[in-house]
């Protein structure tokens, strides 16, 4: 086996064996549950709540089934990049810190060992999100039975759901890469807490904004905004899958935008594995915008 196989295999199955996967693998459907709920009836008689909550939400009554769907394969795109780019930064920062690199760096290059967490990473989401949909589609079966309803058969036959679904995962693949490596690289380049901080701000403002604009691309999907935000990678793995999912857009714009992102995606690995291995060895140093530049015109 490849080191990077051997990488891969050790990453995810001591994070599948570990009881924090288990605790929140269990505990986040629940507690994603129980908030929605809360939030439902917080806000079933109020408009003010409503308004306050998300004043740039489009009205339900005005979006069709396949809109809705979009909107929501949108905002759990965002929710899961911000999940596993998190686990990523944290794993490459908790290495950096008790000098396991060190030790790996003498066996296998940068980019090696960070592809390697961006895949274990990616591994144990999937693996992650398959027990969920499991646990959904039981709990709606045991729902269906108790009350001895059947699922039409339109929603099964309805093609749009499966080419959503399709279109949810190659921008989730792809968005997931672009921002994986990004983690990864702002995990190497510091030790210091208020630092990391600060690049984990950055990125959660890129994602929540990608977020709320994807909710107003539902409506708007012909906005020249909305459409700059499809091509751009920072935000196109949820404005364009939020588009292609709706079918608001024509196919060839989703495959061009799709394409983009993966060409960006490669760029970033390229460039981050740079900025990783020039800097995962480097403690205590405050780097300059000098000092990346230098590590991007590395080999």
């Amino acid at each position: 086996m490849s080191q990077l196989g051997l990488i891969i295999k050790n990453e995810y199955l001591t994070d599948l064996k570990s009881k924090s996967f288990w605790i929140s693998t269990i505990l986040v459907p629940i507690l994603f549950g129980a908030f929605s709920i809360f939030i439902g009836f917080l806000v079933q008689d109020s408009e003010a709540t409503k308004k306050l909550a998300n004043p740039a939400a489009p009205d339900p009554s005005e979006m069709t089934g396949i809109q809705s769907m979009g909107m929501l394969c949108g905002i759990f795109l965002a929710l899961f990049l911000m999940i596993y780019g998190a686990q990523i930064f944290n794993k490459v920062k908790k290495e950096k810190t008790n000098r396991v690199m060190e030790v790996l760096a003498t066996c296998v290059t940068g980019r090696t060992m960070m592809l390697g967490k961006i895949i274990s990473v990616g591994l144990l989401g999937l693996t992650q999100m398959l027990i969920w949909i499991a646990l959904v589609v039981a709990v709606l079966g045991a729902i269906l039975i108790a009350v001895q309803e059947s699922i039409p058969l339109e929603y099964l036959t309805d093609s749009r759901i499966y080419l959503g679904l399709m279109w949810s995962f190659l921008f989730f693949l792809g968005g997931y890469v672009f921002y994986g490596s990004i983690y990864a690289a702002c995990g190497a380049m510091t030790d210091k807490d208020n630092e990391n901080q600060a690049y984990m701000t950055i990125i959660t403002f890129l994602l929540l904004g990608s977020f709320y604009i994807g909710e107003y691309a539902v409506t708007n999907s012909t906005n020249p905004f909305v459409i700059f935000c499809s091509f751009f990678p920072f935000t196109s793995p949820t404005i364009a899958a939020v588009n292609a999912v709706a079918g608001a857009v024509p196919v060839w714009q989703s495959i061009l935008a799709l394409v983009v992102l993966y060409i960006f995606s490669a760029l970033s690995v390229s460039l981050s594995g740079k900025i990783y291995t020039s800097s995962l060895l480097l403690k205590g140093k405050r780097f300059t915008p000098k000092d990346i530049l230098i590590f991007l015109k590395s080999k």
